[in-house]
């Protein structure tokens, strides 16, 4: 009898043991539509409830059911606006909504000397596939501004997953934030 008293604890001990599975760690991406769409869902909220004044927002002409929010960072009133079909020059730092830098051709806080701006033509954007959110915010802005744009994934690389030539890798439905600072316009 004793000896199936020392096996209960034994018993039981396993099956505490077996019943503690580790429970497997949320992925970097999980449910990553779901909380893009959160976060643009919240800047609408700030945007509705004037509680950021400098939140500004238009929607685009490529997809009125979207909203490109921003915040004027340096603000111009008499430069040129680029056209559609303008080559620019412009300084940029993406970041995807969670605070993770992705791509930027500026180092410092703001752009310097020693940094290169993107020289592109506006449309290639929309044309070659990129942030087509880009080509609206460009024919917007005015040369020496800075600002830092809000693009809700639909404005982006869409709900697929982009790989880079260089091996980079942007998960789809990713709401992206840009600190892009328009420089020239080489040519019209």
């Amino acid at each position: 009898m004793k000896k199936k008293l020392y096996l209960i604890p034994l018993l039981l001990l396993a099956v505490v043991l077996s019943s503690c599975q580790e429970t497997p760690e949320a992925g970097k991406y999980d449910n990553w539509q779901a909380r893009n769409e959160a976060f643009t869902d919240s800047l609408q909220q700030v945007y509705e409830a004037k509680t950021d004044p400098s939140l500004l927002a238009f929607h685009p002409m490529i997809d009125q059911r979207t909203t490109i929010f921003y915040k004027k960072k340096l603000a111009n009133d008499t430069g040129a606006i680029p056209l559609y079909t303008s080559k620019v020059t412009v300084f940029y730092r993406g970041t995807y909504f969670t605070g993770e830098m992705f791509d930027e051709n500026f180092t410092g806080q703001k752009p310097g000397s020693f940094d290169s701006p993107l020289t592109c033509i506006v449309d290639q954007f929309v044309v070659k596939g990129g942030v087509a959110g880009w080509t609206e915010v460009l024919q917007r802005m005015r040369v020496g501004e800075r600002w830092l744009v809000y693009f809700p994934w639909q404005l982006c690389y869409g709900a697929n997953n982009q790989t880079g030539d260089d091996g980079s890798f942007v998960p789809g439905c990713s709401s992206m934030i840009f600190d892009m600072q328009l420089t020239s316009i080489v040519e019209e």
